[in-house]
């Protein structure tokens, strides 16, 4: 979704949104395969008319929205969690704990986003979280099992010490960047929920088209039949598809779906 189907101000153009109702009205699928939690990810969800799955989480969880229920879900265990928030207490961090459809996160969450990168979603997080004061404590009193975390700093130093505590934990890191490490539970990723959810509709792998623009996603590019990326992709990703379209902010998904699927 974000830098690739959602433009650089977090939006679904309407050229975007009527090529994805278009391949849904023409018997395809068209899935948003995300980083997000469900909340962050619903109001996109509701704009589209005829979207059935989602796949969140980074792939932990697969959803059939029609229907209401999950597909298959594969969270990081409780102890693990504790572990992780233990190493990462003492720095400047702001966690974002997964849990069901909620993201557990602090108070001050909006107000220093830009500080941690991430100043873009400020609204976002205002709008569709619930935050609390302190999620450690909160977490640590009433411990779950948990779909993925996120963890933002505001420097790369601080980061990569925290991944020197962590790193050898059974888990997978989806996403490092200089100020960021995405945490799913072990063998989880985008690939792998695309590929449990094929197997949900009876399909291959070989008769997807992925697009992306992140290391996260690139997996799944290769995985997939047809693996795109977006102009603005990270230089991995432009490496590895197989083809690439315009930029998010130049409906590179609806050209996709056009010239590809249909």
């Amino acid at each position: 979704m974000d830098e690739t189907a959602l433009t650089s101000d977090l939006r679904l153009t309407e050229q975007t949104i009527e090529a994805m109702e278009k391949a849904l009205s023409a018997g395809k699928h068209v899935v948003f395969t995300t980083g997000r939690s469900y909340r962050l990810t619903k109001p996109y969800i509701d704009q589209v008319n005829g979207m059935r799955y989602a796949l969140i989480g980074t792939g932990a969880t697969g959803m059939d929205l029609m229907e209401g229920k999950t597909l298959f879900r594969h969270d990081i265990d409780e102890e693990t969690i504790k572990w992780i928030l233990a190493a990462s207490a003492g720095y400047d961090m702001l966690p974002l704990i997964f849990i069901g459809k909620n993201v557990l996160c602090p108070s001050w969450i909006a107000d220093r986003a830009s500080e941690f990168h991430v100043g873009k979603y400020a609204e976002s997080y205002r709008k569709y979280l619930d935050p609390v004061d302190n999620p450690f404590p909160v977490f640590m009193e009433n411990p779950q099992p948990v779909e993925k975390i996120l963890l933002l700093f505001t420097n790369s130093m601080e980061k990569d010490m925290v991944y020197g505590e962590i790193q050898n934990l059974p888990v997978s890191f989806t996403s490092i960047t200089d100020y960021s490490l995405e945490i799913n539970a072990n063998g989880v990723s985008k690939a792998r929920g695309l590929k449990l959810l094929c197997s949900h509709l009876g399909v291959s792998m070989s008769e997807c088209i992925a697009i992306g623009d992140a290391q996260n996603d690139m997996e799944m590019i290769r995985s997939s039949g047809l693996g795109l990326a977006v102009a603005n992709s990270q230089k991995a990703v432009l490496d590895i598809a197989d083809e690439v379209v315009p930029s998010n902010d130049e409906d590179g998904v609806a050209v996709a779906i056009e010239q590809y699927l249909l």
